[in-house]
């Protein structure tokens, strides 16, 4: 497995990334779970937008985290490393 400079944990975020999503996925379900208690929060639309931005920019964070670990951790050339981040960055405006 590549990376572990950062102890690995560029998947903490992505973890984290692709565990909001499965909320944003389940926000408006009406089932409940073993003790009857409805699965979805219901947040409303307009707080569901935000966290779809807020989604977007954290899974990124994630990908960026996991190029910067297998940079430091050897598995990256500095070359390689600028050209998987750059069009992301471009992507994100700040670059």
């Amino acid at each position: 497995m590549s990376g572990g400079h950062f102890n690995y944990d560029s998947s903490v975020i992505s973890r984290f990334a692709d565990d909001l999503k499965h909320e944003l996925d389940i926000n408006d379900t009406s089932e409940k779970d073993e003790y009857g208690d409805k699965v979805g929060a219901g947040y409303s639309k307009k707080t569901i937008a935000i966290l779809k931005q807020c989604h977007a920019i954290i899974a990124i964070a994630g990908d960026l985290a996991r190029e910067i670990e297998w940079l430091y951790s050897g598995d990256h050339g500095e070359e390689s490393f600028l050209k998987l981040v750059r069009p992301t960055l471009k992507k994100t405006k700040c670059l």
